[in-house]
């Protein structure tokens, strides 16, 4: 289906004249391809828009409501136009996420691609919108987008990947957490340290969607920690989840119960993948792992509210 509406060539009542008809579309094609669209970022539900929405709320700090539907959508936008990019340059979904737009046949690939290319400069203008900061952002995460899409970072050495991934992530926090303030002009030092730290969480520790994928990340001869040393980087994951939560209960100067809670919650969430090595089990690790993201986006809070920051 086209994503416009239908032009009808109406025949002239003059043999030299030709006259033509836009037609609307109707309600359900509309309904049709926002379903499609969604479609295009539903999966990125956990990993995305929960944790950095509320990483947002307490790095900008969030003081007004009505700066929060702005920041949600700003991040959605900006994932649909990742997500697009990344979808349209490999075909892994066929193996791994079948239900997507491209597989499932919703779309074509010519029209996926001019959805991607269209939205990049909806982005730039979105963000100039709110500030020349927002922008940056935005011209950041587009130009990460396509080193790790169109460019093949994705592919290339593991660390090429897992280190887009953590600068992805970074800029699309950078930018959700500006869009959330009063002032988008400028971030404090918390809320560009919970960005580094985030980013870094991310970087060292996102191969945990990994072990879901192999199959197509196999197929597709990805270079991935799974792949490349099989049952040990299970064990890996493990000791940077609890490494991760010790450290961030020290930097975020957490109380010994709340310390304790963080970090059970990290081997809770690290030791399954040891545990349970099946596909299946692997996705359910995998949600695990993103309550214990979000529950980690949520300690700068901590800081500013119980120590006066």
């Amino acid at each position: 289906m086209s994503l416009t509406g239908v032009l009808y060539h109406v025949a002239p009542t003059q043999p030299s004249s030709t006259r033509l008809v836009f037609a609307l579309p109707s309600l359900s094609t509309v309904i049709y391809h926002a379903h499609t669209l969604w479609l295009f970022t539903e999966s990125d539900l956990m990993t995305t828009m929960i944790p950095i929405p509320l990483f947002a709320i307490v790095a900008a700090p969030l003081t007004s409501l009505h700066n929060l539907p702005h920041a949600v959508f700003w991040l959605w936008f900006h994932l649909l136009h990742f997500n697009t990019s990344n979808q349209t340059a490999t075909l892994e979904d066929e193996t791994n996420k079948p239900d997507r737009p491209l597989p499932a046949g919703r779309i074509s690939l010519k029209v996926a691609l001019i959805l991607r290319w269209t939205l990049l400069p909806m982005c730039w203008a979105l963000s100039r919108a709110y500030s020349k900061e927002v922008m940056y952002a935005s011209l950041w995460l587009t130009a990460f987008t396509s080193m790790y899409n169109e460019l093949g970072g994705s592919g290339k050495h593991f660390a090429v990947r897992y280190l887009l991934n953590g600068l992805g992530f970074a800029a699309f926090e950078a930018g959700t957490t500006l869009v959330a303030r009063d002032d988008r002009t400028l971030l404090d030092a918390t809320g560009w340290l919970s960005i580094f730290l985030s980013g870094s969480i991310f970087a060292t520790t996102i191969y945990a969607q990994d072990f879901r994928d192999v199959v197509g990340d196999a197929l597709i001869n990805r270079d991935t920690i799974p792949l490349r040393w099989g049952s040990p980087s299970r064990y890996m994951l493990f000791v940077g989840v609890v490494a991760w939560s010790l450290a961030l209960s020290i930097i975020w100067h957490l109380d010994m119960w709340s310390a304790v809670s963080f970090t059970a919650l990290g081997i809770y969430a690290g030791s399954r993948f040891i545990r349970y090595t099946t596909v299946e089990e692997d996705r359910n690790s995998y949600f695990y792992y993103n309550v214990w993201v979000s529950v980690a986006h949520l300690l700068p809070g901590y800081w500013r509210v119980l120590c006066g920051q």
